[in-house]
């Protein structure tokens, strides 16, 4: 199993429903059968009473009843899932210009440490346009094939963005140190950035940041632009 390092950027991958390319692509997609069916759930059914069990967030998520043939782990056909980060929406558009139906990445299969076949199914956002639940969504899904094998992941590290880099600059004395210390320095910068979204980048919110990043992108940028007044690029 592995975690597929996407051909495309985030952005590129993102369907616009309402864009008429995009929309024309979705039509094909259904006509020719790539859009996911009740094999795995049925989407027009009732949910099942409650919340879905074991799972942050989960007033965000589907509890819907899984068909048979998910559980099905001694099929000739198994194949380990090549997992790509879910993007916003139900389409997620291909490296050759098709489009995939994200319902099918639900279902994560693969081979444990131990040999044996693990079957995960992860419930569909209530809304697949959710930034919040897919993020939560990511995150069970990449902890699922670290716990059980030895695929790895690297932290992807998230630039600052020029709003963020703004926010710094007008925080910092003439010296680059924060003018109200280090620890309020990290606390309103959360406070004004942490789960946002800027219309200067992709939809995805903008990441918590610690103080050791926060402190290694004022020193990094320090002596050619913050110290000078300047904003870094």
């Amino acid at each position: 199993l592995s975690l597929t390092t996407p051909a495309l950027k985030r952005s590129e991958r993102i369907v616009n429903e309402e864009d008429p390319k995009d929309r024309a692509l979705i039509e094909a997609a259904i006509a020719t059968g790539q859009k996911a069916g009740s094999d795995i759930y049925d989407s027009d059914a009732e949910d099942i009473e409650g919340e879905v069990k074991n799972v942050m967030k989960a007033e965000l998520f589907r509890n819907v009843k899984w068909s048979d043939p998910c559980y099905n782990k001694d099929d000739d056909d198994f194949e380990e899932t090549q997992f790509t980060q879910f993007v916003p929406g139900r389409w997620e558009r291909q490296p050759d210009g098709t489009l995939r139906d994200q319902k099918h990445k639900l279902v994560v299969r693969l081979v444990d440490r131990s040999g044996n076949r693990r079957i995960f199914l992860n419930p569909p956002p209530r809304d697949w346009k959710n930034q919040e639940a897919l993020t939560a969504l990511n995150k069970r899904v990449v902890q699922q094939i670290r716990r059980n094998t030895l695929t790895r992941f690297r932290s992807v590290v998230i630039p600052y963005a020029h709003t963020e880099r703004k926010w710094i600059l007008e925080n910092l004395d003439k010296n680059a140190k924060p003018k109200k210390g280090w620890t309020r320095f990290v606390s309103d910068f959360n406070e004004v950035f942490a789960g946002e979204v800027l219309d200067e980048c992709s939809s995805e919110p903008r990441p918590k940041r610690s103080h050791s990043s926060l402190t290694k992108e004022v020193e990094r940028f320090s002596k050619q632009w913050y110290s000078k007044g300047l904003i870094p690029i």
